[in-house]
């Protein structure tokens, strides 16, 4: 799923930039609720510490995400995901912030296919479409 996100918003090097970026997973029980307790979301709540979450930070990422094999979780999980993977592209641009988070309707579809036990599935994900800020951010 992430290197597939990465290719799609224009990643050329998927395996360089991730030996640059540490991703760690994490299961949502390891949420630490204090780390978010000053956070709040775009319409001004609490982060709940029941969803998937995560945190992008200088070359590392920390996901808390569902540990499940449903498929709607997975979709659930690559919501935050693809939001984080955002954030790392746009890291040490003015846009690291406001080029997600004020870009959240501005969206386009990717799908692959992914091994799933015993066949091939196919997952279809709605991306942030931050790849116009790659024009005016030549660092990326």
């Amino acid at each position: 799923m992430i290197r597939n996100i990465l290719l799609h918003l224009g990643t050329q090097y998927t395996h360089r930039w991730l030996t640059k970026w540490d991703i760690h997973i994490w299961g949502l029980e390891d949420t630490n609720p204090l780390f978010f307790e000053h956070f709040k979301t775009t319409s001004g709540q609490k982060i709940n510490t029941d969803m998937a979450s995560g945190v992008c930070g200088k070359y590392r990422i920390d996901l808390y995400l569902r540990d499940s094999d449903n498929s709607f979780v997975t979709r659930s999980n690559s919501d935050r995901v693809q939001h984080e993977l955002c954030h790392a592209k746009l890291y040490g641009t003015p846009d690291f912030v406001s080029g997600v988070h004020d870009n959240l309707d501005n969206r386009f579809l990717i799908s692959f296919w992914y091994w799933n036990k015993f066949r091939y599935s196919k997952l279809q994900l709605s991306i942030i479409d931050i790849r116009p800020l790659f024009v005016t951010n030549k660092k990326l």
